[in-house]
């Protein structure tokens, strides 16, 4: 399925195809409706001919009753080689002139004009060529496939939503393992296009409308204007299928965009206020609009009170009370923010003075008080965890450490020995190799210890993650073709600048390429991609295991966790959770996912923006 997405020819195909099941729609759903209002689905065939052909017949009697007596001596000559037959007679039915003798006919239509009686008779057997012999046709040919219209209808409609349904699902694919791509029309802001793209269709459908069909010229161009528009429309719901994949489809709006940059505008504005209204003090905050209201209620009883002394002075006494009350409430509440303030700071040891206290101000301030000393136990006992860890792992990597350097060397200066007995050069190899796994294993411990608890130091800087996963993958081309392995690389993007710490990356690489060397499947291929989207650098590695997966994410980046059960391979099962540890402090994502066989890690790093 992936291959048809990306499959060029098979768009190509499916566009054609599309606008010709399209035309076969507007053909077809056309005709259904031009029969379905002649009655074809209601009446017979003799209905129908001698319904359509009477009306027809009955203009010709009015325009035999235009000819004067001088024109209708000709008349004779002129239904010699028609389908018709004709009579004139006068107001009491005698015969003036006529050239019906009697033959078998379809329908007859009269005409009266004065005194004159004109009558058009339809021949049943069409001798001859003309527009009645031709509508007959047609007539019986629709009659045909009245039934067969309606099929064509229906099929061509499904399967136009089959082939719509494969272009908006294909659209934006071009290879299998990339990301939705777009064009530079793709690009062009959607409310625009849409402008852009109603003043052809809204010409196009008034053509189609005001346009009379009284020449081939005519029926050509619309022909092609209609075919034009269409091609339109189908790039524009693309185009559209597209942009919702990506989530696009408002962020690149001119009216989105305006409205994004007033936002923006609009939140500095506000964040500059709050930032100067932030540093007045609390209590002159609360001062000011306790005078502030004062003002206003002055004012107001100013315009409404006149000369009621008594109410003013009723007013000044309880509007003093109300000040004492909220210069106390201020106070109190400062005392409780400063108090806040020192424990938010790391004062675990800092206590709120309660004294003059009251209601719900001394509960809060007490409340304060036992969450600082949770806070103080919980935190005591999470340094004491991780105190504990780091002297662990210090104290038992020093203590493998030392006895471990001691057997290395020795293993070393046994291997320098000409040793003749062949079954002990073997015993030395096997110490050699294991003493070397056992001192890999220590360091990478520690380093898994360190990445975990973030006591490694990230130092950001430019970095070109292509550049320095080509330097990775070229110093491991001798590991990779000892495995039969071969390595992929394939770099989407340009200049893929990301802000990270090449040692740590360049560590990072080192694990995944490790894993690759150790358990994808021998005579296999390693596919190595880099590219980028908005504001990130997306690195993907996929291989083929060797040994079955039927291990999650999770625990696939547990420390000791191999994908080789029976553990005979040389690794520790801590290069994946190191490489998650690092990765994540360089502010960036790992993700690993399998299917069947196939295992494919992914990571996701910042772009670096000036």
């Amino acid at each position: 399925m992936k291959n048809l997405k990306c499959s060029l020819p098979m768009k190509i195909t499916a566009v054609i195809l599309s606008y010709v099941m399209a035309l076969v729609l507007v053909l077809s759903t056309v005709a259904v409706a031009f029969m379905g209002y002649l009655n074809f689905y209601f009446n017979s065939l003799d209905t129908l001919e001698k319904s359509i052909l009477g009306e027809m017949a009955m203009g010709e009697a009015g325009t035999l009753a235009c000819y004067d007596d001088l024109e209708r001596e000709n008349i004779k000559y002129y239904y010699e080689d028609t389908n018709l037959f004709f009579t004139i007679e006068d107001e009491n039915g005698k015969n003036i002139l006529t050239n019906y003798n009697g033959e078998k006919i379809i329908t007859a239509e009269q005409r009266y004009d004065g005194d004159r009686i004109y009558t058009i008779y339809v021949a049943d057997e069409m001798k001859h060529t003309d527009e009645y012999s031709v509508i007959r046709q047609f007539i019986i040919l629709g009659y045909k496939l009245r039934y067969a219209m309606i099929f064509f209808v229906l099929l061509s409609l499904i399967a136009l939503i089959v082939l719509l349904s494969y272009l908006y699902c294909s659209a934006g694919h071009v290879d299998a393992y990339s990301y939705i791509k777009l064009n530079a029309l793709d690009k062009i802001p959607f409310d625009l296009y849409t402008l852009l793209l109603a003043v052809p269709v809204a010409l196009g459908i008034a053509a189609v409308f005001d346009f009379y069909f009284e020449s081939l010229e005519i029926v050509i161009v619309l022909f092609f204007g209609c075919t034009a528009l269409y091609f339109l429309l189908l790039h524009y719901t693309i185009t559209f299928a597209k942009r919702v994949k990506t989530g696009t489809l408002f962020k690149n709006t001119l009216i989105y965009k305006a409205a994004s940059g007033s936002f923006k505008v609009i939140k500095k504005v506000l964040k500059f206020l709050g930032f100067h209204l932030r540093r007045i003090p609390f209590i002159w905050e609360v001062a000011l609009s306790t005078a502030a209201i004062l003002f206003f209620e002055g004012v107001f009883l100013a315009f409404n009170l006149y000369n009621a002394e008594g109410l003013i002075s009723g007013f000044i006494f309880l509007n003093t009370i109300l000040v004492v009350v909220v210069i106390y409430i201020a106070i109190t509440l400062w005392r409780i923010k400063k108090g806040a303030e020192k424990i938010a700071s790391g004062e675990l040891d800092y206590k709120i003075d309660t004294k003059y206290m009251i209601l719900d101000f001394k509960d809060f301030a007490e409340t304060l008080n036992s969450i600082n000393e949770s806070m103080n136990t919980v935190v005591e006992e999470k340094v004491k965890s991780e105190r504990f860890k780091t002297e662990l792992i210090t104290n038992v990597s020093h203590d493998i450490k030392t006895p471990l350097t001691s057997i290395i060397n020795y293993v070393d200066l046994l291997g320098k020995e000409e040793i003749q007995n062949e079954t002990a050069k073997g015993y030395v190899q096997v110490l050699d190799r294991h003493s070397k796994r056992l001192k890999k294993l220590v360091e990478d411990l520690v380093e898994a210890s360190k990445a975990s608890t973030g006591n490694l130091a990230v130092n950001f800087e430019k970095c070109d993650a292509a550049v320095l996963l080509t330097q990775a993958i070229g110093e491991f081309d001798e590991k990779l073709k000892k495995a039969d392995i071969t390595s992929l690389l394939k770099i989407h993007s340009e200049n893929v600048i990301i802000k990270a710490d090449g040692r740590h990356l360049w560590r990072v690489f080192d694990n995944l390429l490790s894993n690759i060397c150790k358990y994808s499947l021998s005579g296999t291929r390693a596919y190595i991609d880099v590219y980028t989207n908005e504001d990130n650098a997306i690195i993907t590695f996929r291989n083929i295991s060797k040994y079955e997966l039927n291990l999650t994410e999770q625990e696939l980046t547990e420390r000791f966790v191999r994908g080789d059960k029976s553990r005979n391979t040389e690794g520790s099962g801590l290069g994946l959770s190191i490489a998650r540890n690092l990765i994540e402090l360089q502010n960036g994502e790992i993700k690993i996912d399998t299917d069947g066989d196939l295992f494919k890690v992914t990571l996701r790093l910042e772009l670096f923006k000036d």
